[in-house]
């Protein structure tokens, strides 16, 4: 028995907060998806950083989940599945983007064990079909665990058999344990877009600072337009805090995906003569001038 202890032991992995954590990288970042779902208080801000506290952490994956950048390595450990179907339990309530991501891998029910839904995991549940129809997939159904029939001494004994060979095949890493990367709708539904992200062009100078900080390449530059691929958007938030002049807005919104074109004009600044590009044909002065104190000297002279 000890050895089993010992690699049971050995199976759990602490959760890491990798470098893709938007505080670890833009010291303007406001997410806290994280920090907001843990029920624990094991997640706090350091400084600018998010750090987990072991010591409360019970590793149930919640954090793991709700990471639009999928930042955070570990395993969901309060979810039980069964076959094509997730197990009911009132210790946890999943999301609508845990449960669309679990429908594309195969999840056909969720399963009863003779209680009904608790109210949280029905309001889940009735969002996350409801956006299935938007997404022209079936609706997750509920359905009750049909009751175990009496063994005899000798199939007992076969099923406490067969009984321990499941228990290390779960918990074991299965299909359905998705790793930190996989934890992004827009791969399991290339097809539509969750978010649409909107560009004020009259407020926009085109500094390109939310082109460096969105790991999720949701601008792109194409020739002569800037290009907004909204489809890639996880609402991590980025490019919005990073944006000096709100020139950014993300609305949740599932449709077809639509990629959105402004055209770039390229131009030469009135004061020091640099080449910049805008979104605004009548614009004469680049950014840095527009921003620059009159009396302060030209960066480029």
């Amino acid at each position: 028995m000890s050895l089993l202890v010992k690699w049971l032991e050995s199976m759990h992995v602490d959760l890491k907060i990798t470098n893709k954590c938007s505080r670890n990288k833009n010291v303007r970042s406001t997410c806290t998806f994280c920090l907001e779902l843990c029920k624990y208080g094991a997640l706090e801000i350091n400084q600018q950083s998010i750090e987990i506290n072991q010591s409360q952490c019970t590793s149930c994956g919640d954090c793991v989940i709700s990471c639009p950048m999928s930042a955070i390595e570990g395993i969901a450990v309060t979810r039980e599945f069964e076959e094509n179907s997730l197990i009911y339990k009132e210790d946890y309530t999943p999301t609508e983007k845990e449960l669309l991501i679990y429908k594309k891998r195969g999840l056909h029910a969720i399963t009863l064990n003779g209680a009904p839904l608790n109210d949280k995991w029905k309001f889940v549940l009735t969002e996350t079909n409801r956006m299935l129809g938007q997404l022209d997939q079936r609706s997750i159904e509920v359905v009750q665990r049909k009751n175990v029939e009496k063994l005899s001494r000798r199939d007992l004994f076969t099923s406490m058999q067969s009984g321990g060979k499941k228990l290390a095949k779960s918990l074991t890493p299965a299909s359905w344990k998705l790793e930190a990367n996989e934890w992004t709708l827009a791969n399991y539904y290339p097809e539509y877009q969750f978010y649409t992200v909107e560009l004020d062009k009259d407020k926009c100078t085109f500094c390109k600072a939310c082109f460096t900080f969105c790991n999720q390449k949701v601008f792109q530059l194409k020739d002569t337009s800037l290009q907004i691929e909204s489809n890639n958007c996880v609402n991590c938030t980025d490019c919005v805090d990073i944006c000096l002049e709100d020139a950014i807005q993300i609305t949740p919104q599932i449709k077809k995906k639509v990629n959105y074109q402004e055209p770039i004009h390229a131009k030469k600044c009135l004061d020091c003569g640099q080449s910049f590009h805008s979104l605004q044909a009548e614009t004469v002065k680049c950014p840095v001038c527009v921003n620059r104190d009159p009396e302060w000297l030209s960066p480029y002279q």
